[in-house]
């Protein structure tokens, strides 16, 4: 009887014991011993995720360039400059003002006959021209002084250059080569096209003449008194 009692206090004990070792894994097991993995993410339940902003917490995207207008558009937005006047712009003639010394004095006058404002400034080309052809005859105007300012020349404005013309008897004749001139071939400042004015003068035809054949000086705003 006494070793049957000795037996089933034994089996309890190891039952007992057995209970208390399941137990104790079950814990661990409870305690993060197993991942388990969330199926709809991927993460695993023991994973730390860092949540993103609420939708209107973000930023917005960055966008490319400063915000500020660029150079191009800036410069857009300004003012156009005003262009220098071109022949489609302008009319010329040329006005005597006086003679003395063997030389007549003129004023080479632009006056803006255009529609739109325009600028002109420095000197212009001018020269002789003959026969039917409006050949050039013998060399062009020598420029006189400095160039003036930019003038700014408004629909009906006017600028006006001094224009002189030494005869050309004060040359000798094998010298000057002397040629009937029909007129003045003039070209406005910065211009490739010319403009013709009708003049009658004996011109001097030596390209290489030691003096002047037309001496003009730069433009000046108005007209001459």
């Amino acid at each position: 009887m006494t070793r049957a009692r000795i037996i089933l206090a034994a089996t309890a004990a190891l039952l007992t014991a057995g209970l208390s070792a399941c137990n104790e894994e079950g814990d661990n097991a409870s305690s993060g011993g197993v991942v388990i993995e969330d199926p709809t993410t991927g993460a695993s339940a023991g994973s730390q995720v860092t949540e993103g902003p609420a939708p209107s917490e973000a930023e917005p995207p960055e966008t490319q360039g400063s915000g500020e207008p660029s150079e191009t558009a800036t410069e857009e937005s300004e003012q156009p400059a005003v262009q220098l006047c071109e022949v489609g712009d302008l009319t010329v003639t040329v006005k005597y003002v006086d003679a003395g010394a063997g030389t007549v004095h003129r004023a080479l006058q632009f006056t803006n006959s255009g529609s739109r404002t325009c600028e002109i400034q420095g000197f212009a080309g001018v020269s002789f021209v003959g026969g039917e052809d409006g050949h050039q005859i013998g060399k062009p105007a020598d420029r006189v002084g400095d160039k003036g300012p930019a003038i700014t020349l408004r629909a009906g404005s006017q600028a006006w250059a001094p224009l002189a013309s030494p005869h050309a008897e004060n040359y000798d004749p094998e010298t000057c080569r002397p040629e009937e001139a029909r007129g003045l071939r003039i070209y406005p400042p910065q211009e490739y096209d010319s403009l013709f004015v009708p003049l009658a003068e004996t011109a001097c035809g030596n390209p290489n003449l030691p003096g002047e054949q037309l001496k003009v000086e730069t433009l000046h705003q108005g007209s001459p008194s």
